[in-house]
């Protein structure tokens, strides 16, 4: 609850919303990006091009800024093939039961979901089997 209300206040004060508006946008929904502008919580709908001229002329940026691309690096990326081989050698000393309850327990995608947590993932898909 502490980080939602840090959000909250945080979307309040950065966007200028008002309570009423707050709990407009507060209440879960998720919005398009449409939407989003009608409701002050985008500035602009666009590409890059369009990104670098808003920068431009609302926050005085050197349009000739280079952009550049970041890449997150999984930090899990190994950890498929270090389940399949943790299956592989459980059912090879005659495990197999053991094997297939901590597959379907899902523990491993539950670490790979790691990756996820904190307040840039907002909502997680449900693991596919």
């Amino acid at each position: 609850m502490d980080s939602y209300a840090w959000f909250r206040d945080l979307v309040k004060n950065r966007r200028r919303l008002d309570d009423a508006m707050l709990e407009r946008v507060a209440d879960g929904r998720v919005f398009t990006g449409r939407q989003g502008v009608a409701l002050s919580l985008v500035d602009e709908l666009g590409d890059e091009q369009t990104a670098v001229a808003w920068l431009a002329k609302e926050k005085n940026i050197d349009p000739k800024t280079p952009v550049r691309d970041f890449r997150l690096r999984d930090r899990f990326s190994d950890l498929p093939f270090l389940h399949t081989l943790a299956i592989a050698a459980l059912e090879a000393v005659g495990l197999r039961s053991f094997a297939r309850r901590i597959d379907d327990w899902g523990a491993v995608r539950a670490i790979e979901r790691l990756n996820l947590d904190g307040l840039l993932a907002l909502w997680h898909p449900p693991s596919a089997d």
